[in-house]
């Protein structure tokens, strides 16, 4: 697959699941920890998610920004496991102000997707997710589809 190819399917597939897994490192003692959250993966790759300053996750990606994030969609491992696809995102999550001029679009881009989750990073943190390498796995096909970005 080619690059736009690759972007094109994993938007797709992204856009009918609600929340994706994010990876980061423990902020304390350097362990990997994870979590679901509510997300937008946009046509270049970037994912935009939200979050408050509480959370664990927060913490850890103010002391190590790298990090990664699964979006799959499981549910059909019941039905036919063969029609299960991932998509690994690696890079870097930086904080978006709400200062910033390009806020407001990310937001409403956010709130397409999820309403719930644009009202929750509003009243919170709005990050994205800049990606360094986009890996597409679909089905069985044994190609790991990748993207390199910079």
């Amino acid at each position: 697959m080619e690059r736009d190819e690759i972007l094109s399917t994993a938007a797709a597939i992204a856009a009918d699941q609600p929340g994706g897994t994010l990876a980061t490192t423990h902020a304390e003692d350097g362990t990997p920890y994870v979590t679901f959250v509510l997300f937008h993966l946009r046509p270049t790759g970037e994912v935009l998610f939200g979050s408050n300053s509480r959370p664990q996750h927060t913490r850890n990606m103010a002391a190590t920004p790298e990090v990664s994030f699964l979006i799959d969609n499981r549910e059909v491992i019941r039905g036919d496991w063969t029609a299960f696809n991932r998509i690994v995102i690696e890079g870097r999550a930086e904080e978006v102000s709400k200062d910033e001029a390009g806020y407001p679009g990310l937001l409403a881009e956010l709130a397409e997707k999820s309403r719930i989750a644009a009202v929750f990073t509003d009243s919170g943190i709005l990050f994205r997710l800049v990606p360094r390498r986009l890996v597409l796995m679909k089905g069985f096909e044994p190609a790991r589809n990748v993207v390199e970005f910079r």
